[in-house]
């Protein structure tokens, strides 16, 4: 059985917004008997080589990922995104060994993972990262954690579409409707998102990001050129941390946007 915890993480020391500060409450509300743990730098091991260049480089989200899946190997238990809103309780999912819920019908998603201590896939999941050689000109995009588990899952299970439950070698993965019924690309309609619960619906993911920094090149390769803009000038004049290679991935990202 998955023990009663939370976990969540909270690095970089920012102040929580009320809208965090709602999600978690709804956690207590829902989910009295559950005990709850805050991770962050005072409590967590960054020693891992991953670990210590993402808090070098202020990748909070990224810390994140490998904190919340070795938690949950120590010590079992839920982790939890802190913009992730409980509309119900999740005693009944406790019977299984590991669940994830899935974002699309081919990503798991990782804002709420749950397992029984010393889990086999979240081991798994946690060696991906030995083989990440970490440094400023990495994609980030390219090595979230949803992306992560779910290749994980592939190269375990083979290429499943979760449309539905699945379950393989006691890994569970619910659908869609389960914990991000509230769709991504929905994100604006953040007031209205209790519209899109559904009768099988646990907790809805609202996507805050709140300490997702994205850089330069995801905002050209999105035409957000301002703010493009804006981290190319703190780089160049303030970090002076580039090379031709930056520039190289600039005009690429540049092309790209066209």
């Amino acid at each position: 059985m998955i023990p009663k915890t939370l976990h969540y993480c909270w690095f970089g020391k920012q102040k929580k917004s009320p809208l965090i500060n709602s999600c978690i409450k709804s956690w207590k509300k829902l989910l009295p008997d559950y005990k709850i743990v805050e991770w962050n730098e005072s409590n967590s091991d960054l020693m891992h080589p991953y670990v210590k260049e993402a808090y070098r480089l202020k990748k909070w989200a990224f810390v994140s990922d490998f904190v919340r899946l070795k938690v949950l190997y120590q010590h079992g238990g839920i982790y939890l995104d802190t913009d992730m809103m409980m509309i119900k309780s999740l005693d009944k999912l406790l019977l299984n060994d590991c669940f994830f819920g899935a974002e699309q019908e081919n990503l798991i998603s990782a804002g709420i993972i749950a397992c029984q201590k010393n889990h086999f896939f979240i081991k798994a999941c946690l060696s991906y990262y030995d083989k990440i050689n970490l440094e400023e000109s990495t994609n980030f995009h390219e090595i979230t954690i949803p992306l992560i588990i779910t290749r994980t899952h592939n190269k375990h299970f083979g290429n499943i579409l979760f449309k539905n439950t699945v379950q393989a070698n006691n890994v569970v993965v619910y659908p869609v409707t389960y914990f991000y019924p509230f769709p991504n690309n929905k994100k604006n309609d953040l007031k209205n998102y209790k519209n899109y619960i559904e009768d099988g619906t646990y907790a809805v993911h609202l996507w805050n990001a709140s300490w997702v920094e994205y850089d330069e090149f995801y905002y050209l390769r999105n035409r957000n050129y301002f703010k493009s803009l804006a981290k190319i000038v703190k780089t160049v004049f303030f970090t002076r941390e580039f090379n031709l290679y930056y520039f190289k991935r600039i005009y690429y990202s540049f092309i790209k946007s066209l």
